[in-house]
């Protein structure tokens, strides 16, 4: 079999923010050696269409699989990336006509059913993770209705199968630094490290707003430190990476999972900076300390509220003085801290909500003033109707 691996546009095409497309990368790994590989990553190229339509015609793949990693973007821009899916599934049928095209990704996954419907030159996607099932996928004898968490067309209609077992995190295959050099994504980005890592999938935690229990599981499920960190030492000795950011929903919980990782990264002295979105409540001095021994260079923070109203709608279980707490720790050790937050909330007003936000922000900009140390603020506006009874 001839397999294409393309990694969809998820960013501003022609911008300088580039993400190693980790997952696809580890998909590639589990590519028998038998079949024919080809990849494409769609974001290292200004204008992509013209590349993807070189790449299609002169490989000629019997499989073509997408991966679909975010909806929309970080950093303030307002964009939506489902026409980059809609018009790479419409070009790669195009100059394709007997492929068979997947998808998945992350972003296939929250919408599968209706991205299916939408994008009918799509054959079939994967709902969750896809290392377990890759190599049915991708099979010359593939079967749809014996893939677990496939959703596919059959008899006129789109049709999705239970999801499977999860994964042991200590079985994922490196990524394929081969098919997808890692060299390519170096020195350019200035919100987020490149080069990412996982340590976990899954939260324990049940935010209001946030998909990745829907997408890992409602529990963490760990990755073993000395893996974790094998994986960090490889990536550094053989390709120069020095700089990581953990994928994990939340990189400090379970405390004692974060205690052994930091343990590791400290006795294997790598020479190598990370970075993470943290839990402030689950963050003290001694594993901020520890974090900072261990090469940590960055802390992002979800708060994604400044409100006890907000906290409580968006049920982070914890309130202001958890996030202030956070802050003077941060401030203490001196670490880089982002600020995420959500504004405009369901049932929030200027005369109270509006005023305790504010003075808020105004506590946390004099904690972290004396240190220097908020690197950014990134506030979001919700758009809110109400709905009628």
């Amino acid at each position: 079999m001839k397999i294409l691996l393309i990694q969809c546009p998820t960013s501003h095409l022609g911008a300088g923010e580039k993400v190693y497309p980790v997952g696809l990368a580890r998909l590639s790994t589990l590519v028998p050696p038998k079949d024919e590989k080809c990849c494409l990553d769609m974001n290292l190229s200004p204008d992509p269409w013209p590349v993807l339509k070189e790449t299609v015609l002169g490989f000629k793949p019997q499989v073509v699989a997408l991966s679909f990693r975010n909806i929309d973007p970080l950093a303030g821009h307002q964009t939506s990336y489902l026409s980059s899916l809609a018009t790479t599934a419409a070009m790669v049928r195009r100059l394709a006509p007997t492929a068979r095209i997947l998808a998945g990704g992350p972003a296939f996954s929250m919408f599968a059913r209706r991205l299916m419907a939408e994008i009918p030159e799509i054959d079939a996607g994967l709902v969750g993770e896809g290392e377990r099932v890759f190599s049915h996928l991708i099979a010359a004898n593939f079967d749809p209705a014996a893939i677990d968490g496939l959703v596919y067309r059959a008899d006129g209609e789109i049709k999705q199968n239970p999801e499977g077992a999860a994964i042991d995190l200590n079985t994922l295959p490196w990524p394929d630094t081969t098919t997808f050099a890692p060299g390519a994504y170096g020195g350019r980005n200035a919100y987020v490290a490149a080069m990412g890592i996982e340590g976990k999938r899954g939260c324990d935690l049940a935010c209001g707003y946030c998909l990745y229990p829907f997408l890992g599981g409602r529990r963490f499920r760990l990755r073993a430190p000395e893996r974790i960190v094998d994986e960090m030492q490889r990536l550094k000795e053989e390709h120069g990476i020095g700089l990581f950011h953990f994928t994990d929903p939340v990189v400090n919980r379970p405390k004692n999972h974060f205690i052994a990782l930091c343990d590791h990264l400290r006795q294997r002295k790598l020479d190598v900076a990370w970075t993470g979105f943290f839990r402030e409540d689950d963050l003290d001095d001694r594993t901020a300390g520890l974090a900072r021994e261990a090469g940590l260079a960055a802390i992002y923070f979800s708060a994604d509220a400044l409100t006890e109203h907000g906290l409580a709608l968006l049920q982070k279980r914890m309130g202001i003085e958890e996030i202030l707490a956070a802050a003077r720790v941060t401030a203490r050790h001196k670490i880089l801290t982002v600020q995420h937050v959500l504004v405009n909330l369901p049932g929030e007003d200027r005369s109270a909500h509006f005023e305790e936000a504010r003075a808020n922000l105004e506590r946390l900009l004099t904690i972290h003033a004396p240190a220097a140390n908020l690197g950014a603020w990134y506030s979001t506006r919700c758009v809110c109707t109400p709905r009628r009874l």
